[in-house]
């Protein structure tokens, strides 16, 4: 049987919530992911949409998603940005990955967007020799952009400073 490559619907949540942490475990951050299903539900399926997903369905089983969401560029405009890109690990090298990827970039290029952005960890060498092959650029070796972050209590401590 072919898998199905679909958006995602609110029933998906409880297990691309499964598949989240199934990356995060891939990833060494078993205790990454703070959110909930109910937390997707209301995020992706409520009314103001954070996200937006795609699924791989085997047999009525979700073995994969992508998950991504549109950003704004002052250089070029519409952008999207793909947070995490997953499949699980015996679907692997059966091209259900491109074919999440794939989607999520015919999206963007419907909408209008210019550009796909996407970080993935430096030791993961094999998607990062795969985002290569496809034509994805290392912004950090090409152009010297370095990604940053504040957590929530940084966020908190600085607006209160």
């Amino acid at each position: 049987m072919a898998v199905i490559i679909r958006p995602a619907l609110k029933e998906d949540c409880k297990g691309i919530r499964v598949l989240i942490q199934e990356l995060a475990d891939y990833e060494k951050m078993p205790d990454g992911p703070k959110i909930t299903a109910e937390t997707l539900e209301q995020d992706g399926f409520g009314p103001n949409k954070f996200f937006h997903c795609i699924v791989a369905e085997l047999e009525n089983k979700l073995v994969g998603f992508s998950l991504f969401y549109y950003t704004y560029s002052t250089w070029e405009g519409k952008s999207v940005y793909m947070e995490d890109l997953y499949v699980q690990p015996d679907q692997r090298g059966k091209g259900t990955g491109t074919k999440l990827w794939k989607a999520v970039v015919d999206d963007a290029l419907k909408i209008g967007c210019s550009r796909c952005n996407f970080s993935v960890l430096d030791w993961n060498t094999p998607s990062i020799e795969y985002y290569k092959r496809q034509g994805a650029v290392d912004l950090s070796t090409a152009e010297g952009w370095l990604c940053f972050r504040m957590n929530k209590d940084v966020m908190e401590r600085f607006v209160q400073s």
